[in-house]
């Protein structure tokens, strides 16, 4: 039997331990000192798509050195209150190329009480042409040089690598991919399980509804400090066409969102983001869910940033199980006509 084609998601995710080794050696001083400046401003980090992760992690971070700090997208940015304060606003992209961030970095540029900064994957950028010969814009550009595919990888590794070297001046390793890897049996397991659920006590219409079997619905519960997985996971599944997902915190959760497993059973499955910090809070709303919700537990055993990136890549490799489930290279999608105008469509 001939050994089927490698995709180009399957390639890009082949990159990850060479971005990890680059992040250890890249030069974070001047990056480093201008976001933790004590200078009473707060920090507005903008992000779009899978950028957005990396936005939210890099405002944590800030607000667990003592700074204020918040995470949004361009478009929140733009027409919001926060365009028009005294402020920091700090562009994660990769590309530095998307109207999303250059409408941003003209928003602050017009305004004198602004600095902005952008954080790119990439050297000479459109964003970077936009920020010449102005003193308040500053680019902070590294030159990755294992570039992504359709979804933002190798460079969202990058940013939470180098963003844990910024503000806790540690590097992450990953000591056991195996370990990472495995997410992949595990999630194709957990589908599985789902067609078993015993349907002989439910009423007509739940029976009916079962009948859709093979889940593609996801629900993830996140904790305060795994966030930015789970704005990862939304923008990877969505983006992937690999399952329809919403996300939740624990206690949010308990606010009534549970009511959709009561009124729709067996259309939805839960992944649950476990770290060490969160142990507590996690098994207390688990436990409670009746066996016939379908429960994966993605968890880590680390704390703090390690643990956060073996959430991140477990996430990336669960994404390719799912898009395999469907016969699709989630790194090289056809992306119809309708969704490229709309990605390029200006706004302001």
């Amino acid at each position: 039997m001939a050994k089927s084609k490698r995709t180009r998601y399957e390639h890009v995710l082949g990159l990850i331990p060479d971005t990890l080794s680059w992040c250890r050696e890249q030069d974070v001083a001047a990056i480093r000192e201008y976001l933790l400046k004590k200078d009473g401003l707060p920090r507005v980090f903008i992000g779009s798509g899978g950028s957005l992760s990396a936005a939210h992690l890099a405002a944590s971070f800030s607000v667990d050195a003592g700074l204020v700090a918040v995470a949004m997208t361009p478009y929140q940015y733009i027409f919001s209150s926060w365009s028009k304060l005294p402020a920091k606003v700090i562009a994660v992209s990769a590309g530095g190329r998307n109207v999303d961030v250059i409408n941003a970095c003209k928003m602050a540029k017009d305004n004198e009480a602004q600095q902005f900064a952008a954080i790119l994957m990439k050297t000479g950028t459109t964003l970077e042409t936009v920020m010449e010969n102005e003193e308040r814009l500053k680019a902070f550009a590294f030159d990755l040089p294992n570039r992504d595919g359709f979804l933002a990888t190798n460079s969202l590794v990058a940013f939470y690598c180098i963003l844990t070297r910024i503000y806790f001046d540690e590097a992450v390793t990953v000591e056991d991919w195996s370990n990472i890897c495995k997410v992949e049996d595990e999630i194709k397991l957990f589908i599985g399980s789902t067609h078993y659920l015993p349907t002989d006590s439910w009423d007509e219409h739940n029976a009916a509804l079962y009948e859709a079997r093979d889940t593609d619905r996801f629900y993830v519960l996140y904790s305060p400090d795994t966030m930015p997985i789970a704005i990862d996971l939304e923008s990877r599944f969505s983006e992937g066409a690999v399952g329809c997902l919403q996300i939740s915190d624990y206690r949010n959760f308990a606010h009534g969102r549970f009511n959709w497993f009561s009124r729709r059973k067996g259309q939805t499955a839960v992944i649950a983001l476990i770290s060490p910090e969160c142990m507590k809070t996690a098994e207390g709303i688990l436990c409670e869910l009746p066996d016939e919700i379908p429960v994966m537990r993605m968890e880590t055993a680390s704390s703090g940033c390690q643990g956060l990136l073996e959430l991140l890549l477990k996430s990336m490799y669960m994404a390719k199980a799912l898009g395999e489930r469907w016969g699709l290279d989630i790194g090289a999608p056809k992306v119809d006509d309708f969704g490229r105008r709309i990605h390029s469509k200006d706004f302001v």
